[in-house]
């Protein structure tokens, strides 16, 4: 009997199941397939004649390998980045023929996210998965975490953190799980809109650096007396741009940078996503802008497009987006997930929601109607192609940087 272990995950991850063919937007199409070294050695050592065949021509060893039990070894895929043991129902022949002992741990595991934390495993599902998607982001009433001992299965660590750790012990990884925690109930707190709980987490965080700075033994203090309240409201409240008059600038300004942020991801030669190029497309139409045009001509027209969007359905589905962000803080590491500062851990989460607005924007603009699925199906989509891009998130940061908008002044501009 295998040994039970401590889990916990949230109430979701109990509902999935893989579609299988049915997936409009496999795994198996547009991603390269890892193979660990067990797998990769059983998939020689098959009796089956066809499927030997297929291994011999498919499959060969990773010159790039990172680990054994993640990419020993490569599957090449077709030229239309189709996996292929797919048969023409998009099926995968390996488990139909050989069965799921001969998946690989990639292949077992996605979408599911596994991270330790002392000894607790922490179990989440990835965004990018459709049918993960649908249960993460529909959640009307949040997301909830459940603790369980139960057994492990087959898994892959994403992560791993130990706060017992005598060398973490004066450092701020010592209080990951409560920086981690409080973050989530920031996000969570439905008292305020999104916008206004994305502040208040970058005023947490942007203090909570200050704190390191001068003692990190005050840390649970901080975390303690923090008003979320007093932060959120002051989103609004001392705007000086709504003094002005002028906050709804603030969408032009948004529209400039993600125009910029495009180039750097040149969709038509760096992504393969057919979905992506499709939504990214449509999106470009709605907005229609011409090469060289100066979006300031259109600004009135831009506004109002925002205004129209968040009171229609921003608000309305705010949940959507506060689960994306939950789920992505969780398993995420957040915000020890970017290399240098928490800080810019939280710039690039603000970037990621302002940019899936960005986008949902001009798709209404596009075709004037919107829905829960459809916003749905674009977080995927971006997730899909966005978190798992190679380099883009990395290179995005750098022009942050560079631009030096990694601050709270801009922070309050694009959201």
């Amino acid at each position: 009997m295998a040994k039970k272990i401590n889990k916990r995950y949230p109430v979701y991850f109990e509902e999935f199941k893989c579609i299988g063919g049915k997936c409009e937007d496999s795994c198996c199409i547009g991603w390269n397939i890892d193979i660990d070294k067990v797998t990769f050695k059983r998939y020689f050592k098959v009796q089956d004649p066809e499927m030997k065949r297929m291994f011999q021509k498919n499959v060969q060893n990773n010159e790039r390998c990172s680990s054994d039990d993640v990419d020993y070894g490569i599957v090449k895929l077709k030229k239309d980045k189709r996996y292929p043991f797919l048969d023409e129902k998009n099926y995968c022949v390996i488990h139909s023929k050989l069965g799921e002992d001969y998946l690989s741990n990639v292949c077992t595991c996605f979408p599911r996210v596994t991270n330790k934390i002392d000894e607790t495993y922490e179990m989440s599902l990835d965004v990018a998965c459709p049918e993960a998607a649908r249960l993460i982001l529909l959640k009307e009433e949040g997301i909830k975490f459940i603790n369980k001992e139960e057994e492990l299965g087959k898994h892959i660590i994403s992560a791993q953190i130990n706060t017992n750790l005598k060398e973490v012990k004066n450092t701020p990884l010592k209080y990951f799980k409560e920086i981690r925690d409080f973050s989530i109930k920031i996000i969570q707190d439905r008292r305020f809109t999104i916008s206004e709980r994305l502040y208040s987490l970058g005023c947490f965080i942007e203090q909570l650096e200050e704190e390191i700075q001068n003692n990190n033994n005050n840390i649970i203090k901080f975390i303690e007396s923090y008003d979320v309240s007093l932060f959120a409201k002051s989103y609004s409240d001392d705007d000086l741009n709504l003094l002005l008059g002028n906050s709804n600038m603030n969408y032009i300004i948004q529209i400039e940078l993600f125009r910029k942020m495009l180039k750097i991801l040149r969709v038509d030669k760096e992504v393969e996503s057919f979905r992506f190029k499709e939504y990214t497309s449509r999106m470009l139409n709605g907005y229609s802008f011409g090469e060289g045009e100066n979006i300031k001509y259109k600004s009135e027209f831009y506004i109002k497009a925002f205004e129209e969007y968040n009171e229609k359905y921003f608000d309305k589905y705010s949940y959507i987006l506060e689960n994306y962000l939950v789920n992505f803080i969780y398993n995420n590491m957040f915000p020890f997930n970017e290399v240098l500062s928490f800080f810019d851990s939280y710039m690039m989460l603000i970037i990621r929601v302002s940019f899936i607005r960005f986008y949902l924007v001009g798709l209404y603009l596009n075709n004037k109607e919107e829905n829960y699925e459809n916003i749905v199906d674009f977080i995927q989509v971006f997730s899909k192609t966005i978190e798992h891009h190679k380099s883009y998130l990395i290179d995005s940061l750098h022009y942050i940087k560079r631009k030096e908008f990694d601050n709270m002044e801009f922070a309050k501009t694009i959201l």
